[in-house]
């Protein structure tokens, strides 16, 4: 089934970086190893495989130096000339797991647009394709008095909203078996939930919305993505 673009993330680390237009790659390639001989028939050529590359990705969007967990760590990355984690998900299934190390880190300002930002990270060693789907969440629960999930949970469906909350802070529980689960408040990593089991207190401030964002894999699988919507009225 064709795919729209929108929603697809990239993270370093455990993190997903923020305002982001584009992601671009990867792009493999392979060496080859000239193997003619004198018997080679033909009068061709022969060729066997040689060293494969994972390439590079390369990311733009908006400059945002909030972002400390996403475009910051990029730029410090790149400062370290660290190797890191990074994982691109795509919102209809599938997932590219890999190694990289960031070569560039670029800002710009025009006049009648927002201040750009981009950067390349080249792939180091192989990276994992993922293409068969986790199973994902087989229940959701968000606790908070005066809150309501909507709609209610169904496998299906992975984007709610939990609104009239009236209490200080809210739970979120996830259940699956045999999945990682993660859980990120506005973008940023939170922590890993147990299954089953609610997550640590999640602070609200009235007619401040917070996006609750829950990834869900298992080992091999590409991830499922759910969003909550958390809006404190009162």
């Amino acid at each position: 089934m064709i795919q729209r673009a929108l929603g697809t993330t990239i993270q370093i680390g455990a993190n997903i970086i923020a305002g982001l237009t584009s992601i671009a790659g990867l792009e493999l390639s392979a060496e080859t190893i000239d193997i003619t001989t004198l018997s080679s028939s033909g009068g061709y050529r022969e060729f066997t495989g040689g060293f494969k590359d994972g390439g590079e990705v390369g990311i733009s969007g908006h400059f945002d130096a909030q972002d400390t967990n996403g475009q910051i760590a990029l730029y410090d990355a790149f400062q370290l000339g660290s190797t890191n984690p990074y994982t691109i998900i795509f919102p209809g299934g599938g997932s590219w797991t890999f190694s990289g190390v960031v070569t560039g880190f670029t800002t710009g300002a025009e006049l009648e647009d927002t201040i750009s930002f981009e950067a390349t990270i080249k792939v180091s060693g192989a990276p994992s394709f993922g293409l068969t789907q986790s199973g994902g969440l087989t229940a959701l629960a968000v606790t908070g008095t005066g809150g309501t999930l909507a709609p209610a949970f169904a496998a299906g469906n992975r984007v709610y909203s939990f609104s009239g909350v009236t209490a200080v802070s809210a739970t979120v529980t996830a259940t699956a078996a045999a999945h990682t689960l993660k859980l990120y408040i506005d973008g940023v990593y939170s922590q890993d939930l147990v299954t089953g089991s609610p997550s640590a207190a999640i602070p609200l401030t009235i007619n401040v919305g917070k996006r609750l964002t829950i990834i869900a894999y298992e080992a091999s699988k590409a991830p499922k993505i759910y969003d909550v919507s958390l809006i404190k009225t009162a």
